[in-house]
């Protein structure tokens, strides 16, 4: 199950630098950060920790609005993110922590990419960053989902958006 959006109110909080590559914004992660995410992996799970932790913010997708923007829009930015101190790995080959951050959802929404609202405007979006990959991979247990596009689904467990 994803996080919920009370999940992130006592996890912990880093800043990050948003980095454009082709068709690709995310935002780069202090290896500070990524060691500490490194600590909440179980004891036991052999694994190789991602080379370069980041969030991906938009991924093979294309902007629908500002297109001129692209590429250079928002690229340097320090950005603050929350993290649910929860690993997950589901898919059974990597781990990952979900994760939260309001300025990455503005960040989507200007360029007219989807992102999951409640009426009060509270952002109902889970980002992920990739703490590592197991050294051997392990039975997948699939989580129930609405997939929106090859790149996002909802939780039908939690209602958010998991990007």
């Amino acid at each position: 199950m994803s996080a919920r959006l009370e999940d992130y109110l006592d996890g912990p909080r880093f800043v990050g630098t948003v980095v454009y590559e082709p068709g690709w914004y995310l935002l780069s992660v202090p290896d500070e950060a990524h060691a500490e995410l490194l600590a909440l992996v179980g004891e036991g799970v052999e694994l190789k920790p991602a080379a370069r932790p980041h969030v991906s913010v938009m991924k093979g997708e294309a902007p629908c609005r500002n297109a001129r923007d692209w590429g250079t829009a928002f690229a340097g930015e320090a950005v603050a993110f929350r993290v649910a101190p929860v690993v997950h790995g589901e898919n059974g080959l990597h781990l990952w922590v979900d994760c939260h951050s309001p300025r990455l959802c503005e960040m989507r929404e200007h360029f007219g990419l989807s992102t999951l609202r409640r009426e009060d405007g509270a952002y109902l979006v889970n980002f992920h960053l990739t703490v590592g990959r197991r050294k051997k991979a392990v039975g997948a247990r699939k989580r129930p989902q609405l997939r929106l596009s090859p790149q996002s689904h909802i939780d039908v467990e939690t209602g958010m958006q998991h990007l």
